[in-house]
């Protein structure tokens, strides 16, 4: 008999229908000092887990809520031989989709038209010179994974050219063009929009800084779905305001929720969006079918989908 804990994280709806041959499902309402110490599977994480953590115990997988897994704490998973998986995957479409709303939103002046209904007043509306089409921006996308494939698809069906930058430059499905991340600077300046998707480690951290966007003479577009903390927010809006780059449309910030008293809110030309680029539907229910599975394949001794590399972060 398997013990598995079920954090917090993990909301009840999606608790139902879960496997019971083989295994005893425990929460933070029911579990007890004396169980925590036999834990042997955890689905998502929080402050249980963290303490369980620290403790003797006999885990032996974590399956993650979502596809980032920074918030864990990889090194101790590594050290305690932990095997981490994530939820890669499931949030493509809606993360694309969302992409392509925020380009769109400022391609066809949206942010315009809104003051223009509020003021109820016809002639603020966008200017003909103002308004663009997507059809051959030059999109730079950081991350050629499921999520910047899928970003690429829909930006090349609006007529875009897509460059990818991974670790190496290996070559990904809707990318006209591949590049490594050591050499992205070769290809930056001709960008007309950015996006990052990158998983958050320590290369990656203020990875968009002042030097970043000193690249780019003017970017249409800086659009962030990765995390927050990629992004060095006061170089961001330096860039802005000198006119370096023109729009961002953010989903993620550096403190979240994001304070009442940030300057970002005041911003007209920044798209704000609360953490949900990767929210549907669907949701709950594909994160529940990656844990089954995988719950299916550990039980068999099989391998893992989506098993994350504790020493990459990702």
């Amino acid at each position: 008999m398997k013990n598995i804990y079920i954090a917090d994280q993990i909301a009840p709806s999606i608790r139902t229908n879960l496997p019971t041959d083989s295994v005893q499902y425990w929460d933070s309402s029911n579990i007890t000092p004396e169980t925590e110490s036999k834990i042997d599977i955890v689905w998502g994480s929080d402050q249980k887990l963290q303490a369980m953590l620290k403790q003797p115990n006999q885990i032996k997988w974590i399956q993650s809520y979502s596809a980032g897994v920074d918030y864990f704490p990889l090194e101790t998973l590594k050290q305690q031989n932990i095997t981490l998986t994530n939820t890669s995957g499931i949030h493509s479409e809606s993360i694309a989709e969302s992409v392509a709303m925020y380009a769109l939103y400022f391609s066809r002046q949206m942010d315009q038209i809104n003051k223009m209904r509020q003021a109820s007043d016809w002639s603020l509306h966008p200017s003909m010179d103002s308004l663009q089409t997507l059809s051959k921006m030059n999109w730079l996308i950081f991350g050629t994974g499921h999520i910047g494939s899928q970003i690429a698809k829909i930006a090349q069906a609006f007529g875009g050219n897509t460059i990818g930058v991974n670790h190496s430059g290996h070559a990904a499905e809707y990318f006209n063009q591949t590049i490594s991340i050591s050499d992205y600077s070769l290809l930056a300046p001709t960008a007309d929009v950015v996006v990052n998707i990158l998983p958050l480690t320590t290369e990656t951290t203020h990875f968009y800084n002042y030097d970043f966007f000193q690249q780019f003479k003017h970017l249409f577009l800086f659009i962030n779905v990765g995390r927050g903390k990629s992004v060095h927010t006061e170089a961001l809006q330096q860039a802005m305001q000198n006119g370096t780059v023109a729009h961002a449309a953010l989903d993620v910030f550096e403190a979240e929720p994001l304070p009442q008293d940030s300057t970002l809110w005041n911003e007209s030309n920044i798209l704000i969006t609360p953490h949900n680029s990767a929210v549907s539907l669907s949701l709950n229910h594909d994160a529940q079918t990656i844990f089954t599975d995988n719950l299916r394949k550990y039980l068999n001794q099989e391998s893992l989908t989506n098993e994350v590399d504790l020493n990459k972060g990702y």
